[in-house]
């Protein structure tokens, strides 16, 4: 359950702190200054471990420590609730916005010969599953409070969210899905302001520049990348297809005034 993705750093009521969240969903402020224990939000979708929000201690839960050849069930999956795609960190809501894949497995562990610089789990099979929490949809979009952890909003989507989060002091959130929607969100209401489907997946990290005064949003599609990213949805959402072959980068803009878009 990888820790090892983006660290945010953020300087709010006098203080310095750096956020981070991994595979399991937690959200982690250390101080910046000295990396000391600040909080732990536990979005409530892992089942393997009980964290202390006060000194941020895990502790593994009761038969979810895999041993060799003994079936044992855990959400998330290896792939993680968070992976690679990043979270975005709005000011003004003081939010964070996180895309997520709620999933689960049962795994059976075989054998390894560690070596020294070595990684992953060894032989292992494994069934995927939908998470109890969400039975219907894999993906889900949603805006935290970095004082309280708790969800402001959230948006589910069939297929996984595939990108990364984008926020714009306009008050916007930005994020796609493997099955081909972009979509652009209120960032405070969480409402779809507007919404289009594109040539294949939306994936890598949407961004947001300015030419002349004018402001565009370019969107990364393709079907290549891991990360989890097709295994599940062909696993879990076999009726839904992505057309490859169809890489692109799109670039929108809202219309100029008194012209076209």
């Amino acid at each position: 359950m990888d820790e090892v993705f983006e660290r945010i750093l953020v300087d709010y009521d006098g203080q310095r702190s750096v956020f981070t969240m991994g595979k399991m969903a937690v959200l982690w402020e250390l101080d910046l200054e000295t990396g000391a224990f600040r909080s732990a939000h536990d979005l409530g979708y892992q089942t393997f471990a009980d964290v202390d929000p006060e000194t941020g201690a895990v502790t593994y839960r009761e038969g979810t420590v895999p041993e060799l050849y003994e079936e044992v069930f855990w959400c998330p999956s290896t792939s993680g609730f968070k992976s690679w795609r990043a979270m975005s960190y709005h000011p003004e809501l003081e939010a964070f916005f996180i895309p997520i894949i709620l999933n689960c497995e049962t795994g059976v562990f075989g054998p390894v010969d560690r070596v020294e610089g070595g990684g992953g789990t060894g032989p292992v099979r494994r069934t995927n599953h939908m998470h109890p929490a969400s039975p219907e949809h894999l993906g889900e979009f949603l805006a935290m409070s970095i004082r309280t952890g708790e969800v402001l909003w959230r948006h589910r989507t069939r297929t996984p969210i595939n990108s990364a989060a984008l926020t714009t002091a306009g008050g916007i959130a930005v994020a796609g899905d493997w099955d081909r929607h972009l979509y652009i969100f209120d960032a405070a209401t969480g409402d779809i302001l507007w919404q289009t489907r594109l040539s294949t997946s939306v994936q890598g990290f949407p961004i947001t520049y300015a030419v002349d005064g004018r402001q565009y949003i370019a969107v990364p599609v393709g079907s290549g990348g891991g990360s989890w990213g097709t295994m599940l949805p062909a696993d879990l959402t076999p009726e839904k297809q992505r057309p490859v072959g169809s890489n692109a980068l799109y670039v929108f803009a809202l219309p100029e005034p008194g012209g076209a878009p």
